[in-house]
C-alpha cells in the first residue's frame, strides 16, 4: 500500500471519528502521517530567530477539533480560543488591547475585513466584532456546520458550509444576501479553504477539487474550473479537497489540492498554466516570485511562481506534523507538532536553527510586519523576530 493511500486513510479515519461525535480532524494532526518521523539534521548553528514576547490565550485546538488561526493586520494580532474568547493583542508587546467573551465555543477564527473580526461558532453562528474595540456588531445564524474561517471584503462576509453552500452576508448587518450551492463528494476530508475576496470577486476552493469565481456583491457566477488530478482506482486515492486558501497575484491564481497538485490558474481564461505534483492541505506563502509549500508528508518545498519548477525541497521534516511556512526576508520559518519552529535558508532550504517554543503542537504561523507570530494547540502565542540574516 503506498504512502499517500496510508495518509489518506489516516485522515479520513479522523474525519469519520468526527461524524460520530467528539473527535474531528485537526489542521495540524493530519500531518502526523503514518510515515517514519525523520531525524532532524544538525542545524547550521545560526542564532537569528529570537522570542520577543509570549502570551497564553487559552486552548487553541488541543483537542484536534477547531480551525483557530492567528489573523494579523498592521494594528494587531487576533486570536480566539475554544472557550469563546476572542482578543486583539498589541503586536509590539503582546498585551491585550481588547477581549470579548462570547460564552459559546468557537470553531473557526479569526477572519478580518471591512473593520470586522469574524468567527464561526460550533452551533453554526457567524459573529462579527468591531476590529477597533471588540464590541459585538451582529450574529448570523447559518444553521449549518461551517467549514472554514469567514472572510470579509467589498461589503460582504463570505461563509462556507460543510454541505457545499457558499453564502454572502451583508457586512454591516449580517443579513443573508446570496448563496451558491455546490455538490460535495461522498468521501472527503473537509474542504476548509478560506475564500479569497479580491475587488468585486470572491474565489472559493471547493471540496470536490474545483475552484469557482463569483461576484462578491450578488454571488453571480463568473467561472468555475477543475484543478484536481487525483488518480487511483478507489475513493481514498481520489480524494482531492482544496483546503489551502487560494493566492492571487496579477492574473495568476495559485491553489492546491490534497493528494493532487499545486497549480497556477489564469483567472482571465480559467485555464491551468502549470501544475506541480505536491499534495498539501495547509496555507501556502507567495513571496518575491517563490511559493513555499508544506507537503502532506511534511516536506517543505520552494517553487518558482512563474513556471512551477521546484527550486528546492527540504525532506528533513517528514512525519513531524508541520505547519504552514512563512517567508521572512532571506529566511523561511515553519513549525512542527513538537512545539519547535525551524529557520530555513530561503535560497536552498538548509536548516539553520531550531527553537522550541512550547510542548504542544504549533498550529499556525502568520507574518506580522517584522515579526512572525506562532500559535500552539494549548494556547501559547509567541512573537519572533530575526536578529540578523
Amino acid at each position: 500500500m503506498n504512502i499517500r493511500l496510508l495518509a489518506a486513510i489516516a485522515a479520513v479515519l479522523v474525519l469519520l471519528q468526527g461524524c460520530g461525535g467528539k473527535e474531528k480532524e485537526t489542521e495540524w494532526g493530519v500531518y502526523n502521517e503514518p510515515v517514519p518521523r525523520a531525524d532532524l539534521p544538525e542545524p547550521a548553528g545560526a542564532r537569528e530567530l529570537a522570542v520577543v514576547w509570549e502570551r497564553e490565550v487559552g486552548d487553541a485546538g488541543e483537542d484536534g477539533y477547531a480551525l483557530l488561526r492567528p489573523a494579523v493586520d498592521a494594528g494587531g494580532i487576533y486570536v480566539a480560543n475554544r472557550d469563546g474568547e476572542i482578543q486583539r493583542l498589541d503586536p509590539q508587546t503582546g498585551k491585550t488591547a481588547w477581549l470579548h467573551r462570547l460564552k459559546r465555543s468557537v470553531y473557526a477564527a479569526a477572519g478580518l475585513g471591512e473593520g470586522l473580526v469574524l468567527a464561526a461558532l460550533e452551533d453554526g453562528t457567524v459573529v462579527a466584532l468591531s476590529e477597533a474595540d471588540g464590541n459585538l456588531l451582529w450574529a448570523a445564524d447559518i444553521r449549518r456546520q461551517i467549514s472554514a474561517v469567514p472572510v470579509a471584503g467589498s461589503g460582504r462576509v463570505v461563509v462556507r458550509t460543510a454541505d457545499g453552500l457558499v453564502i454572502g452576508l451583508d457586512a454591516a448587518s449580517g443579513d443573508r444576501v446570496w448563496e451558491v450551492q455546490r455538490s460535495v463528494s461522498g468521501l472527503g476530508l473537509h474542504g476548509d479553504s478560506m475564500p479569497l475576496i479580491s475587488g468585486g470577486t470572491v474565489i472559493t476552493g471547493l471540496s470536490n477539487g474545483r475552484i469557482m469565481a463569483n461576484a462578491v456583491i450578488n454571488g453571480r457566477d463568473y467561472w468555475e474550473t477543475d484543478i484536481s488530478f487525483a488518480g487511483g482506482t478507489n475513493e481514498l486515492d481520489q480524494l482531492s479537497d482544496i483546503d489551502a486558501p487560494p493566492i492571487l497575484s496579477g492574473t495568476s491564481l495559485y491553489a492546491a489540492t490534497y493528494q493532487g497538485d499545486v497549480v497556477a490558474v489564469d483567472v482571465q481564461t480559467a485555464s491551468v498554466r502549470w501544475r506541480r505534483d505536491i499534495s498539501t492541505r495547509l496555507p501556502m506563502t507567495l513571496d518575491a516570485g517563490q511559493i513555499f509549500v508544506t507537503g502532506s508528508l511534511g516536506e517543505i518545498s520552494s517553487l518558482d511562481a512563474d513556471g512551477g519548477e521546484v527550486l528546492w525541497q527540504q525532506k528533513a521534516f517528514r512525519g513531524r506534523g508541520m505547519t504552514n511556512p512563512v517567508a521572512f526576508g532571506r529566511r523561511v520559518v515553519v513549525g512542527d507538532a513538537a512545539g519547535f519552529v525551524h529557520l530555513l535558508d530561503r535560497a536552498d532550504g538548509t536548516l539553520l536553527q531550531s527553537l522550541q517554543l512550547d510542548r504542544s503542537a504549533l498550529t499556525g504561523l502568520a507574518r506580522q510586519g517584522d515579526s512572525v507570530v506562532a500559535v500552539s494547540a494549548d494556547g501559547a502565542v509567541v512573537s519572533l523576530v530575526l536578529t540578523g540574516s
